[in-house]
């Protein structure tokens, strides 16, 4: 046998999963990325798993990452919603930036105008940023989709209690009580002795 076939097929043989270049992940493959683009629902598929690497990372206070797997996740799928409001919790977090997650959020809500959740983040930056009568309206908007979320509630009595309304702050707070809010009874008794106050 030829020697250079003996060499070749020795140097196979040293290699067992030459044959088995199929099997490795697309990204460990060469030339990875110069292929045609994936399906609009693969994009989708991608861009959600960004998004969703993003949140871990933000959860971490890792905001570097977070906003590189954002920038990502908005790169595969320009219309999914939750890249913006990963914007806008950045630009708020990071930046301080209140006008730039105002206009990140809006464009979340168009895209994602039923979430909950949503509109509660939205609603605690408006809060934040003094902007009770706005704030109020996401809150109320996330309580029309779901009651069951205490923080709502709890946001409520802080922007009722910005606009110095405690009539309605009390309200709120004996309302989602039983719900979870994170108020203490002697806060909420406390809330409600003052809102007679200021009644009187």
């Amino acid at each position: 046998m030829n020697r250079k076939i003996l060499l070749l097929l020795a140097a196979l043989s040293t290699f067992p999963n030459l044959g088995h270049a199929a099997e490795r992940p697309a990204n460990e493959q060469p030339m990875y990325g110069n292929a045609k683009r994936a399906p609009i629902e693969k994009n989708e598929e991608f861009s959600n798993i960004a998004v969703d690497r993003g949140w871990q990372a933000l959860a971490r206070n890792d905001l570097s990452t977070a906003i590189k797997r954002f920038n990502q996740g908005w790169l595969l799928n320009r219309d999914n919603g939750r890249t913006y409001w990963g914007f806008a919790v950045i630009m708020q977090l990071r930046d301080q930036n209140t006008a730039g997650a105002i206009e990140m959020f809006e464009r979340a809500r168009k895209l994602l105008p039923n979430d909950p959740a949503l509109l509660l983040d939205y609603g605690r930056i408006l809060e934040g940023g003094g902007q009770y009568h706005e704030a109020i309206k996401n809150f109320k908007a996330a309580l029309a989709l779901d009651e069951n979320i205490p923080p709502a509630y709890y946001g409520l009595v802080r922007a009722y209690l910005g606009l110095k309304d405690i009539r309605t702050a009390a309200h709120y707070a004996k309302v989602g009580k039983k719900f979870g809010i994170p108020l203490s009874d002697r806060e909420i008794d406390d809330l409600q002795q003052l809102a007679k106050t200021q009644r009187e």
